[in-house]
């Protein structure tokens, strides 16, 4: 046996195993001696048809060749990786067999590689928040909202009541239902609240008891896509109508929805909220953006199976999301949107990409950095997790205890780990020499990051 690699540019290489004809003639008289045992060709005993008989009874030539060029690449393909010193990311696809001589042409995808290049050296601007006296205004206006007088009124729906109503949206041609609202959940008569514009000003006008139907046709500037410019049935039953009565903004305000008694403490007790919340989410804004410029500057290479690993996996959470928010099995929702599943697989393709190169980045920056996680930190997040269960905390400790759970705990630490590197080093906290940890390679990697 001897081989032939040609490296291709979509990170695979083309194979190819000269085989010798006593191997492949060998494998030719197994394949019939096997075959011969487990079929039952007439006038012979098990085991003992000629080869003649045996490619008859399979169907011909061509079925026969294919048992053989299976068995031929069981043995010899193995061989050929070692020898060849390529490290697969999964199964090869034999592309052609050649005969005089016999050759398999194998198509072999590679183990992604990363190279990190300089990433010590990024530095991203670090993100300053502050709260305005606007925005503090909003949040006293929503206290206010809060803690509006309601009284039920005779009278018909004005804008700022509150009212009890069932409000049932479907689309026309499918008798689809997009929105439910209960009487319970009540719905203030809000331009800037109500959740289908055009809503309120249909219930507007209607009193206790009274019933309408009417059509609306949803904004292009909708936030489900889907919607856009579609008209929708509205089936609308007003069961009460309530006014409100919103307080004034002052220290009664204060003491009514909070533990101070001034509205300067409560107004001081928003600002700093305010100013932790701002911080978080530009924290989680800093973070992303991190990750995307050390993503930015490394050279990543995958092979395409790579990325359909990827999709399968995003496809399926994609269904499940689909059965549970829709209330649709996937067919089903398929035939709605008036798409095929290629067509969805071609449309997550972008964020299996992103979220591929995203994990390929981190972890080679684990190992990189020498970043790994601890049986005591799993043990740590265990304990930190079932607390938070009361009474059930043993239940949960025997799920956690499970070795897809708890490699699902140790993945996430570790990328917990890799963003918290990631961002001291963007923000300039380390120093630029090599890290004093040595490396190690990290049983889990952290590719399951969120986009």
């Amino acid at each position: 046996m001897n081989f032939q690699v040609e490296t291709l540019d979509t990170h695979e290489v083309r194979l190819t195993i000269t085989v010798d004809d006593d191997l492949v003639n060998k494998a030719r008289r197994d394949v019939a001696r096997d075959l011969s045992k487990q079929l039952r060709i007439p006038g012979f005993r098990p085991g003992h048809a000629p080869m003649a008989a045996v490619i008859r009874a399979v169907g011909g030539q061509e079925a026969f060749d294919a048992e053989v060029v299976d068995r031929v690449a069981r043995e010899v393909y193995p061989k050929a990786l070692d020898e060849a010193g390529l490290d697969p990311y999964g199964p090869g696809q034999i592309e052609e067999v050649k005969s005089s001589p016999y050759q398999l042409i194998a198509r072999v995808p590679l183990e992604p590689k990363v190279d990190l290049k300089d990433y010590k050296s990024i530095r991203l601007p670090v993100p300053q928040v502050s709260v305005t006296e606007e925005e503090i205004e909003q949040q006293l206006q929503f206290l206010r909202e809060q803690n509006a007088i309601v009284q039920l009124v005779e009278r018909p729906a004005e804008m700022g009541d509150l009212v009890e109503a069932s409000v049932l949206v479907k689309l026309p041609a499918t008798d689809q239902q997009i929105l439910h609202i209960q009487p319970r959940q009540g719905l203030v008569l809000d331009v800037d609240r109500e959740p289908l514009p055009g809503l309120s000003a249909l219930i507007v006008g209607m009193s206790a008891a009274e019933h309408k139907d009417a059509m609306l046709t949803v904004p292009d500037d909708f936030d489900e896509e889907s919607l856009r410019g579609k008209q929708v049935d509205v089936s609308i039953d007003v069961l009460r109508v309530s006014g409100r009565t919103l307080p004034d903004i002052n220290d009664e305000l204060a003491q009514a929805a909070s533990s101070f008694s001034t509205l300067a403490e409560l107004r001081e007790d928003l600002r700093r909220r305010l100013t932790e919340y701002k911080q978080r989410q530009a924290d989680q804004e800093f973070a992303t953006q991190v990750l995307d410029a050390f993503t930015a500057l490394a050279d990543v290479r995958y092979p395409p199976a790579f990325i359909e690993d990827r999709l399968d996996d995003l496809l399926k959470d994609f269904k499940d999301d689909v059965k549970e928010v829709e209330g649709l099995p996937f067919e089903e929702w398929l035939k709605v949107q008036g798409k095929t599943e290629q067509q969805v697989r071609d449309e997550l393709k972008p964020l299996a990409e992103q979220r591929g190169r995203r994990g390929l980045v981190m972890r080679e920056l684990a190992r990189a950095e020498g970043l790994d996680v601890s049986e005591e930190e799993i043990a740590a997040e265990v304990e930190f997790t079932a607390m938070r269960y009361g009474s059930r905390q043993s239940d949960v400790r025997k799920v956690l205890a499970r070795e897809d759970a708890r490699s699902a705990l140790k993945n996430s630490i570790l990328s917990s780990k890799v963003i918290s590197r990631m961002v001291q080093i963007a923000r300039g906290e380390l120093e630029t020499s090599v890290s004093a940890n040595p490396p190690v390679e990290p049983e889990t990697t952290a590719e399951a990051v969120a986009g």
